[in-house]
């Protein structure tokens, strides 16, 4: 295989990953529209992409030393970042209620589970999620199956900013977050919940604010942390000009 043809393989495989990463937020969206349910969605696609993802990158370790590189070092600093978004998270919804309830821990651990359906339907859960989240009993499965969900979110995001950026600017990550923030303020879930950008929410600033905030924390670890352990320069954009002009 020459240059060329071992470069547009990587650029192949990096597409796929990316594909691949959509899975963990995808669980959300297509569940609270009702497209697939989230345990169907999860046994079909979400456990099987972790896996993938995992298999691909250890595989690629020889053939695409880059590509693993890049894969994993987004996998732990997007974990690692999404505890400096908790860092505003928790308490967003705990203790000051600019945030309605615990949607990113508990909710997707009870839908995981299926703890959900044994209380109500899964859209009056989502409708209705002004209430506190201490109204449903937290079981031990339900709250490891969120937090498992909610850093492998953390992670795959990581891991598409990692892929396309590469090593890039600390402050790209900002801008990354940012994009994050945008996409979550015009997820189905909270749209149904509390309007676009939360704006059906306490003074309709609060909720949009709070996360904004915490998706910044998010961006700014990132992009230092990514910026940090890359071993190599590039991008995906890099991958494929050379892949057009054909510059191996």
């Amino acid at each position: 295989m020459t240059m060329l043809d071992n470069r547009r393989s990587e650029l192949a495989v990096t597409i796929i990953i990316i594909i691949l990463s959509g899975a963990s937020v995808s669980f959300l969206i297509l569940g609270s529209l009702d497209i697939v349910s989230y345990g169907t969605f999860r046994d079909i696609a979400l456990i099987p992409t972790v896996i993938a993802i995992f298999a691909i990158g250890i595989s690629a370790r020889k053939k695409f030393q880059r590509l693993s590189n890049r894969l994993f070092v987004g996998m732990a600093a997007g974990a690692i970042a999404t505890l400096a978004l908790e860092v505003f998270r928790i308490p967003g919804y705990l203790f000051i209620g600019w945030i309605p309830m615990d949607d990113m821990i508990m909710l997707p651990g009870m839908l995981l589970t299926a703890k959900a359906e044994t209380i109500m339907g899964v859209r009056e859960i989502i409708m209705q999620s002004g209430m506190p989240m201490n109204f449903f009993i937290p079981t031990f499965d339900a709250l490891v199956a969120g937090a498992l969900w909610h850093f492998w979110n953390g992670a795959t995001f990581g891991i598409v900013y990692s892929l396309f950026i590469g090593k890039g600017r600390w402050w790209y990550g900002l801008i990354w977050g940012f994009v994050v923030e945008i996409g979550m303020m015009l997820a189905p879930w909270l749209i149904m919940m509390k309007g676009p950008f939360g704006f059906q929410h306490m003074d309709g600033y609060n909720i949009f604010v709070m996360t904004l905030i915490a998706h910044l924390a998010f961006g700014a670890v990132l992009g230092i942390l990514v910026q940090r352990w890359k071993k190599h320069d590039g991008s995906i954009f890099e991958l494929k000009r050379i892949t057009e002009v054909g510059v191996g």
